[in-house]
C-alpha cells in the first residue's frame, strides 16, 4: 500500500488537471448554496493575488481558495479512508499507548440514575430544561471538535477527522468506551439526534449529521458555520425547530493563538474582534433558533499546556513549531512569550465575559461558559517526561482519552453556577467523580451566577 506521501502527491496531480473539468449539477448546488450563504454575512470572492502582501484583519475568498479546498478535501478524504482501512492496527496501537479510555465493564450501570430526568411536557424556560430534554445536538469549532487525529500513528494523520468520537458532537458507540456528550445524553433520550454517527468529513451530512466543525477554523469563521448549521437544521427533516430542545457546543480559537494571533499588527484590535465575531454568531443563533442551550468552551493555554511537555518525540517537537508557531517558537523573547500568556488569558475572558451577556439570556435561550481547560498543566510522567497519553501523535490534537475527559468536566460544569465549575490544572480520569443530576437539582444551571 502506498505511503500517505504518495497519495498526497497524486491527489494534488489529479486535483490541479480537473479542477477546471464541468462539476456536476449537485456539485453546482452546493457551491450555489455556499456562496449565498457568504454572500449573507458580507464575504465576496476576490480577485486577490494569493501570494501577495496579507491585508491585515480582512478576510479574503478567492478562486484560489476554493481550489485550494477541493484539492484539500480529496486529500482529507482519501487520508481518512486508507487510516479507516487500518482501524483494528490504530485501535491496538492506541490501546497499548494507554490513548484510549479505560472501557467500563456491561455489568457496570450507567453512573446516574435516570429519574426525574426528562420532563413530562417539554419545557419552555431554558432555566427548566433537563437532560433528556434536549433532542437535538450540534457541534461548532475547528479540528479539535472535528475529531481530528483522536486514532493516529504519526503526525500524518492529524488530518484525519474521527468525527465520531469527538466530545461534543460525537456519537459513535456508547459511554461505556467513547464518553462524549452525546453519548451521555443518549443514555437520558434515546431518540437524540444530530451527533456524528460514523468518522468522516463533514461533506457528509449522513455521517456527520449536525457536528459541522472543520479543521483550521477561526473565529472569524465562526458566523459563516453558524449560518450553515441554520441551514442544515431548517432543511433537516429530523429537526422541528419550534419543538425540539437544541444543545450546540462551540469550541474555537486554537488556531487564532496558535498561527494568527501575532501577525497582527494592533493586538488589541484581535480581542475586540474575536469577541464581535462571538456575538454576531450568538445573535444569529437567538433570533433564527428557538429553544436552544449553547456551551462555549474557553480556548486552552497553549503555551503552557505544550510549551511546557519535556522530552517529546521528534516528530512532535517539529510539528508544534511548523502549526503553532506564535506560540512554540524558540526564538520568543522572555518578554514575547509573557505577553502572549496574557494575550491567551485575555482571549479566555473574552469567552467568558460574552457568554455573561444579558443579550444572550433569554426564555428559550442561554449560553454557558466554561473554563474547564482554561488552566491545564502539561501532562507529566512521574519521572517529569510528557504523558503524551492525552494526545494524539503530533503532541497538538487530544487522543480519545483526553476527549473522555474534556467530556466529564463539560457535562459536570453543565450543572454548576460559575464559581464552581471546573477548572482543574490536569485532566481527571472520565470517570472519576463524574457528576450526575439530583432530584433537587435536575436542571442545568444557565445564568451566570
Amino acid at each position: 500500500m502506498p505511503d500517505k506521501w504518495t497519495v498526497l502527491f497524486v491527489i494534488l496531480f489529479i486535483a490541479t488537471h480537473t479542477a477546471s473539468l464541468p462539476s456536476q449539477v449537485p456539485r453546482i448546488r452546493a457551491q450555489n448554496r455556499s456562496q449565498q450563504l457568504l454572500d449573507n454575512i458580507g464575504l465576496r470572492v476576490d480577485s486577490v493575488n494569493p501570494l501577495g502582501p496579507i491585508r491585515n484583519g480582512v478576510p479574503v475568498y478567492t478562486d484560489f481558495d476554493r481550489y485550494l479546498r477541493h484539492m484539500f478535501l480529496i486529500y482529507r478524504e482519501t487520508a481518512l479512508n486508507l487510516a479507516l482501512n487500518q482501524n483494528e492496527t490504530l485501535y491496538r496501537l492506541n490501546r497499548h499507548q494507554g490513548k484510549l479510555q479505560v472501557p467500563v465493564a456491561s455489568h457496570v450501570p450507567f453512573p446516574c440514575s435516570l429519574n426525574h430526568t426528562r420532563s413530562r411536557t417539554p419545557p419552555t424556560s431554558v432555566e427548566r430544561l433537563r437532560p433528556g430534554d434536549i433532542d437535538i445536538v450540534a457541534a461548532l469549532g475547528d479540528s479539535i471538535s472535528a475529531g481530528n487525529a483522536i486514532m493516529s500513528s504519526s503526525v500524518l494523520d492529524m488530518f484525519d477527522e474521527f468525527r465520531g468520537f469527538s466530545f461534543s458532537g460525537g456519537g459513535l458507540g456508547t459511554w461505556r468506551t467513547v464518553l462524549t456528550l452525546p453519548n451521555i445524553l443518549k443514555v437520558f433520550n434515546p431518540n437524540l439526534y444530530g451527533y456524528a454517527t460514523g468518522h468522516s468529513l463533514v461533506v457528509n451530512h449522513e455521517t456527520s449529521h449536525l457536528n459541522i466543525a472543520e479543521p483550521m477554523l477561526m473565529s472569524h469563521d465562526l458566523l459563516y458555520q453558524v449560518r450553515v448549521l441554520v441551514d442544515l437544521m431548517r432543511r433537516d427533516p429530523h429537526v422541528d425547530m419550534k419543538r425540539h430542545w437544541k444543545l450546540i457546543t462551540v469550541f474555537v480559537g486554537n488556531n487564532d493563538i496558535c498561527s494568527d494571533m501575532c501577525h497582527w499588527d494592533d493586538q488589541e484590535e484581535v480581542l475586540d474582534r474575536h469577541a464581535r465575531d462571538l456575538r454576531e454568531a450568538f445573535r444569529l443563533l437567538r433570533d433564527n433558533v428557538p429553544r436552544l442551550l449553547i456551551n462555549l468552551v474557553a480556548v486552552r493555554n497553549i503555551l503552557t499546556m505544550m510549551g511546557g511537555l519535556k522530552d517529546v518525540p521528534l516528530q512532535c517537537f517539529l510539528m508544534q513549531r511548523i502549526c503553532c508557531n506564535c506560540l512554540i517558537n524558540d526564538r520568543l523573547t522572555a518578554s514575547e512569550a509573557k505577553q502572549r500568556h496574557y494575550m491567551i488569558q485575555r482571549w479566555q475572558q473574552v469567552d467568558l465575559q460574552v457568554a455573561r451577556l444579558p443579550e444572550f439570556q433569554r426564555e428559550d435561550f442561554a449560553i454557558i461558559g466554561h473554563p474547564m481547560i482554561t488552566n491545564l498543566s502539561p501532562p507529566e510522567q512521574p519521572n517529569g517526561n510528557a504523558d503524551l497519553r492525552y494526545f494524539s501523535h503530533d503532541c497538538f490534537h487530544f487522543s480519545q482519552r483526553a476527549h473522555a475527559s474534556v467530556t466529564s468536566l463539560l457535562w459536570k460544569g453543565m450543572f454548576l453556577p460559575d464559581e464552581q465549575k471546573p477548572r482543574p490544572s490536569n485532566l481527571p480520569e472520565p470517570f472519576e467523580r463524574f457528576f450526575c443530576p439530583t432530584k433537587e437539582q435536575p436542571y442545568f444551571v444557565v445564568r451566570p451566577s
